[in-house]
């Protein structure tokens, strides 16, 4: 997809990994628009990149209604649709608020869901889209005092894997990004649970985990737009357990290879 004057729509855009993918794809030429429930900072990125902001909070169904089809016509179709907004745990499962698990999943599977839902009929129109998912390794490994986190980000991948399919052949890509540490206030707040820590502590000893930064991951956001690639794995060094974990949706699209889901459809 050519970047120049595309319109790309980043959630959770007010800072961390959101803010850095909305300066990589500027970078690109893209027009951003930036999303969250932070005003003033979403303003002040858009003003920077010469883009546009659009306040939400995307566990409010309400805000979230038709808000592809506010962006769209106010500003422009949505080219590309980055689903970064997300939020963590700390707390063991017997510990976390009913209302705390709520908003967990809200934010981090049903609020992607939505989007996509909205924006899936016009790229699939104009023949061309980009869904960009920003998951975890928490999608594929268990974490202490990150079971409801864990649950959102496993249910995400497994969205994106599905949307992968039900779009095949229609010009829309799908990517998804499992990211582990990622040098972030989100990081440093994960950290603060003592049982986390201790086994995040433990694997860094076995070298098994490592930071990258935000910027990192932006750069490989842009170029996996760019190549269509379907996924983004942080950090390198646990690739073979990422891999293990796609493998089973990898066979399954291998095996109906070729099988038109779309003319299926109700």
């Amino acid at each position: 997809m050519d970047l120049n004057d595309a319109c790309v729509l980043i959630t959770g855009a007010s800072r961390g990994i959101g803010a850095s993918i909305a300066r990589a794809f500027a970078g690109q030429g893209a027009h951003v628009v930036l999303a969250a429930r932070s005003v003033a900072e979403i303003d002040l990125i858009a003003s920077e990149l010469n883009g546009s902001s659009m306040p939400l909070d995307v566990a409010n169904p309400e805000e979230l209604s038709d808000f592809i089809g506010r962006v769209e016509s106010q500003i422009a179709p949505v080219d590309i649709l980055v689903n970064n907004a997300g939020i963590e745990t700390q707390e063991f499962i017997e510990d976390i608020e009913e209302d705390r698990i709520g908003e967990v999943l809200a934010t981090n599977l049903l609020a992607p869901m939505r989007l996509t839902r909205q924006v899936l009929p016009g790229m699939v129109k104009r023949g061309r889209g980009h869904l960009l998912y920003t998951s975890s390794m928490a999608a594929i490994t268990p974490a202490p005092g990150l079971a409801a986190y864990c649950a959102s980000k496993a249910g995400l991948t497994r969205f994106a894997e599905s949307v992968r399919m039900e779009t095949n052949g229609t010009g829309v890509h799908v990517t998804t990004m499992h990211l582990g540490p990622v040098d972030t206030e989100m990081w440093t707040r994960v950290t603060n649970n003592p049982a986390f820590d201790q086994a995040q502590r433990r694997l860094r000893r076995l070298r098994m985990l490592v930071d990258v930064s935000p910027d990192k991951v932006a750069a490989d956001a842009v170029q996996a737009v760019l190549k269509q690639k379907r996924e983004v794995r942080h950090p390198k060094r646990l690739w073979p357990t990422m891999a293990l974990a796609a493998a089973p949706g990898r066979i399954t699209e291998f095996l109906v290879n070729g099988v038109d889901h779309r003319i299926h459809k109700p």
